[in-house]
């Protein structure tokens, strides 16, 4: 998902304060959740931090280990077939792989905030933490408040039309399909065409 706009005034801009911090977000890359579901998370990056807001935490963001309910039949599809993962997979109950299984495979909290000066790799969640709930906190407003302003149907409402993407690729698990689009409500629809003709005409 990207929003856009005209590159030459952030270029001309004299108040660095305002380009600050780039918002990115992730919605979907497979279908490897029944019903074609998202994993979807926004975040805001500064200098000093990343803030990451997961909005589904009880779906795992590496795909359903469940190979019954993904497209391709493939457990955590969201990560591609290599010969690391097929290890990780195999032997995650070991000792010196398990943590870094559980780094790959294992579901999210709600809230990530990582401090790129002191864990540049980002392998220390701070979220909840009594030292960075300031930090927490400012981060979360920033991302809310511009997550608001771009009209982000997962802060703003609305039918999140990420969910319902019609899936072109390989489809090996029998039965599965893409969740259907919820309609929308017809008679409120005419009700307000009405209203509007009405009130252009009346």
């Amino acid at each position: 998902m990207m929003t856009s706009r005209i590159l030459t005034p952030i270029f001309q801009c004299n108040d660095p304060a305002e380009n600050d911090a780039p918002f990115t977000a992730m919605e979907c890359h497979d279908g490897c959740r029944a019903g074609s579901k998202n994993y979807p998370c926004r975040t805001i990056r500064t200098k000093d931090y990343v803030y990451i807001h997961n909005f589904e935490p009880t779906r795992c963001p590496s795909g359903s280990p469940d190979a019954s309910v993904c497209a391709r039949s493939i457990p955590f599809g969201e990560i591609d077939t290599s010969p690391t993962k097929t290890f990780m997979m195999e032997h995650r109950n070991e000792h010196g792989v398990t943590h870094l299984a559980e780094l790959a495979f294992r579901m999210r909290p709600a809230e990530e905030l990582y401090d790129l000066k002191n864990d540049p790799h980002q392998m220390v969640n701070f979220a909840g933490s009594t030292a960075m709930a300031e930090t927490q906190a400012s981060l979360r407003r920033r991302l809310f408040s511009h997550l608001e302003k771009t009209r982000d149907p997962r802060v703003v409402g609305g039918v999140v039309d990420w969910n319902y993407y019609p899936y072109y690729g390989k489809t090996s698990t029998k039965r599965w399909s893409v969740d259907e689009k919820p309609r929308q409500d017809t008679d409120f629809v005419t009700c307000s065409r009405s209203i509007l003709a009405s009130c252009i005409c009346g």
